[in-house]
């Protein structure tokens, strides 16, 4: 089952290289810098949560500037979402993925960012052999694992203009079916034991080729999370870091002197070098462009998720009780802590969004100024499912 990317990815929430500032067909000599056909581009982030009712068949896009929601209805009814900023990947809990394009996008190109907004809409259904496992969308492709290691890959770009089409199908090898998109390729979880996790990361060109650009160790990979300092793919007990460099791909791995580096998705600010992942044990903090991997023990507290608000100095937790707390990096001391009945966590720039499904309410907090309840923004339906897009 795909892992809730509000405390994701994935996402994650992830640096888009939707091509903005000049791909073919879409920006003429004519045209203002950062032209996109059908879009309007905006001053500043167009950030919405989009959250559906367990089974629900529409998904919600609650427009965080206006307070205003807008249903997109959708042909399966939903079990879980996941997002890679612009699309939600929705799925039955089984074999079928929906993906919605929640119109409201990010483009880095780390220098500068740019806005947009366009028509939400579902691009249509995917139906696969064998129960989804995994989706990773980031750059120009999006990934769709499978339960026996068989992994579907989509051009994304082609889902940027409202359409769905599959350029290959990769065989793992094994029982894993994770490809993380990364650069111009794809970071494959390969192995030799169909009955097996894989216990490898290798590079593959979309069509499914291995590059031999590299091959790093990593025994049953599960997390990921792509940063602008590099990808992240959590192994067993340790952590694969990717970094690109003058086209030139480098792997690193980090161990886990903590124990096991839970399999949960990783909680982050958007364009940002942090990441945090969480589970009872306790937290683990990694930064990309450092190639760190540092642990805050939970100190007895049952901790669901976590999310790093990339100041170098705190990460967020959210516990089984549904309180967030802020512990502070260095010395794993709490410093704020906030009694909520929420059952996800996600931040941007300034704020984190935690849902509270029972009341039907998504509470915002400025993770910044001692988890102050900034808002309580009031919901149509249910929450039990949510991310956030726009970021």
């Amino acid at each position: 089952m795909i892992r809730n990317s509000l405390i994701s990815v994935a996402a994650l929430s992830l640096a888009l290289t939707l091509s903005a500032c000049g791909p073919p067909g879409e920006q003429a000599a004519d045209q203002p810098h950062g032209y996109v056909e059908g879009a309007a581009e905006a001053a500043e982030a167009q950030p919405a949560m989009a959250y559906a009712a367990r089974g629900g068949r529409q998904l919600h896009l609650l427009d965080l500037a206006t307070e205003q929601e807008k249903p997109v209805g959708l042909a399966i009814g939903a079990a879980d979402l996941s997002e890679d900023g612009r699309f939600v990947y929705v799925t039955d809990g089984d074999r079928t993925v929906e993906i919605v394009d929640s119109g409201v996008w990010t483009v880095d190109h780390t220098d500068h960012v740019h806005y947009y907004r366009a028509p939400a809409r579902t691009l249509g259904t995917i139906v696969l052999d064998q129960p989804v496992a995994a989706v990773a969308g980031a750059g120009a492709y999006t990934t769709v694992g499978t339960t026996d290691g068989r992994i579907r890959v989509y051009d994304r770009r082609q889902l940027e203009q409202g359409r769905i089409a599959e350029v290959a199908t990769i065989d793992s090898g094994s029982a894993t079916g994770l490809a993380v998109p990364y650069g111009e390729g794809l970071l494959v979880a390969v192995g030799d034991d169909r009955n097996q996790p894989a216990d490898r990361i290798v590079v593959m060109s979309p069509d499914g080729r291995e590059t031999g650009a590299l091959q790093a160790p990593c025994e049953a990979p599960a997390g990921w999370v792509v940063l602008r300092g590099g990808a992240m793919i959590t192994c067993i007990d340790s952590l694969v870091r990717v970094k690109q460099v003058d086209g030139k791909l480098t792997a690193q791995v980090l161990a886990s002197t903590d124990g096991p580096i839970p399999a949960n998705a990783f909680g982050f600010r958007p364009r940002s070098n942090e990441a945090a992942v969480a589970d009872r044990t306790g937290i683990w903090s990694v930064n990309a462009a450092k190639a760190t991997l540092r642990h805050v023990p939970a100190d007895g507290r049952d901790l669901v998720a976590a999310a790093s608000p990339a100041d170098g100095r705190t990460v967020l937790a959210l516990d089984h009780d549904g309180a967030l707390i802020s512990y502070d990096l260095a010395t794993g001391a709490t410093i704020a802590e906030t009694p909520l009945r929420a059952s996800a966590l996600t931040l941007d720039v300034s704020r984190a969004y935690l849902t509270e499904p029972a009341a039907r309410v998504i509470h915002e907090i400025d993770y910044a100024d001692g988890l102050r309840t900034a808002r309580t923004l009031r919901t149509a339906e249910q929450p039990d499912l949510a991310v956030e897009v726009g970021r």
